[in-house]
């Protein structure tokens, strides 16, 4: 699948669309496979030493001809919770190591657990990364740091997170917390009641939201957490919902900080 292409100006014309995914499980392969029957795009962040069931490299070089790859540190640490020079290893050292096994420029990154701060900012930018993905939720737009870059929809259970462990009236709190961060967000997002009752129906308000202003629709999640709570339906069924829509134009992550650039001029 050809990367597609985008031209600053025009990608205000229409909803631009964007799906990232993080870790690098051995499913991400099964990800790539549902985006591409839909015409859809992907960005792959990729921890080295992370996962037991994570790609070969054989198979990353693969899906670097398919997708975007981009660096996802080696080991996967909070990068706000170790030293500086630790760090700073982790980002290049991720860097070098995709690039040598992709045989081409990795120029996206993100935070493992969406931690940073302006020095981690700096370290990623000095390496040589044009952006920089955090888990921020509910933004349609890019902003004005390429560093900071935000998300608008996470896949994951909704209305409740599950909690097997836990007996039916402990933990009903947590159980509430994915459908809590919707409802507290709901009128700065536009959010009508009817959108809050699935997951489908929340995406699909916030893609008619995005068009209308637009913006940037940008999915993201694991597909381990897909596969873990049986969400692949649900994923098919939202990437039908947008590759029916006249208005997308799919990108890859990188390319959003055109818009950046060009809120800049």
């Amino acid at each position: 699948m050809d990367k597609p292409s985008i031209q600053a100006g025009a990608i205000l014309m229409s909803v631009t669309i964007t799906t990232s995914w993080d870790d690098g499980h051995i499913l991400d392969r099964r990800v790539a496979d549902v985006l591409e029957r839909y015409g859809l795009t992907g960005t792959f962040y990729i921890a080295r030493d992370f996962l037991d069931e994570r790609m070969s490299e054989t198979q990353l070089h693969e899906l670097a001809q398919r997708h975007e790859i981009g660096a996802h540190t080696l080991t996967h640490p909070i990068l706000t919770e170790i030293p500086l020079a630790q760090a700073q290893a982790e980002i290049t050292g991720s860097k070098a190591w995709l690039e040598d096994v992709t045989g081409q420029a990795v120029t996206a990154f993100c935070y493992p657990r969406g931690a940073h701060n302006p020095t981690l900012q700096g370290i990623v930018r000095d390496a040589g990364f044009t952006m920089a993905r955090t888990v921020e939720k509910f933004s349609f737009d890019s902003g004005d740091n390429p560093y900071v870059l935000p998300t608008t929809l996470q896949i994951y259970p909704y209305p409740l997170r599950p909690l097997p462990h836990l007996s039916r009236l402990r933990g009903w709190r947590t159980r509430l917390n994915p459908f809590i961060e919707v409802w507290s967000r709901r009128h700065v997002i536009k959010l009508k009641p009817l959108s809050l009752l699935n997951w489908v129906s929340l995406a699909k308000s916030l893609l008619h939201e995005a068009a209308q202003q637009g913006a940037i629709w940008h999915l993201w999640g694991h597909s381990w957490e897909i596969e873990r709570y049986d969400l692949w339906h649900e994923l098919e069924q939202i990437c039908q919902i947008v590759s029916d829509r006249q208005d997308i134009r799919p990108v890859i992550n990188s390319q959003l900080i055109e818009r950046v650039k060009s809120s800049e001029k």
